[in-house]
């Protein structure tokens, strides 16, 4: 059986994946500025972050693997070709990206969640606050720019 007619199909759905997954990265500094200019709704704007993240970017973001996967194998792709390097270095990045996202930033995300979950008080915030939300910061801004990588080269596929 001639499985090459399934491409459309996973590309669709791969494509599909990468907007819903990846598209809310881009809102979550907004959200993340609007929350420090209202330090009262500061809890509330990381708890929408970690939601959507939660609900959304995990699950689909997993779909993009497999749905990788799947066209690889369709397509008969050599992923050792030299032809293919731009592949594995974007499947490489995205390893690393969906693991700190889940393993790294989700704790860090959890623990500012905890921290901001009174109200304001006048001394100002936990001591631990600033330096985690700085962190959280530093590595939301490290993983968009790799996003943006890796979807240049899903677009451009540079060849050597």
């Amino acid at each position: 059986m001639d499985w090459r007619g399934l491409f459309p199909w996973l590309l669709f759905l791969h494509v599909l994946a990468a907007i819903v997954a990846i598209g809310p990265n881009f809102a979550y500094s907004t959200i993340r500025a609007l929350g420090r200019q209202e330090p009262q709704h500061a809890n509330f704007s990381t708890r929408i972050s970690h939601a959507i993240s939660a609900r959304l970017v995990y699950p689909i973001g997993l779909v993009i693997p497999a749905t990788g996967a799947a066209m690889i194998l369709v397509l008969g792709i050599d992923l050792t070709s030299r032809a293919f390097w731009w592949l594995d270095v974007a499947i490489a990045i995205y390893a690393a990206v969906y693991l700190y996202s889940f393993f790294v930033q989700r704790p860090i995300i959890e623990r500012i969640i905890q921290l901001t979950a009174s109200p304001p008080q006048p001394a100002g915030p936990p001591p631990a606050l600033p330096g985690l939300a700085a962190r959280a910061q530093r590595g939301g801004n490290a993983m968009l720019i790799l996003l943006v990588i890796i979807v240049s080269l899903m677009v451009v596929r540079p060849q050597l």
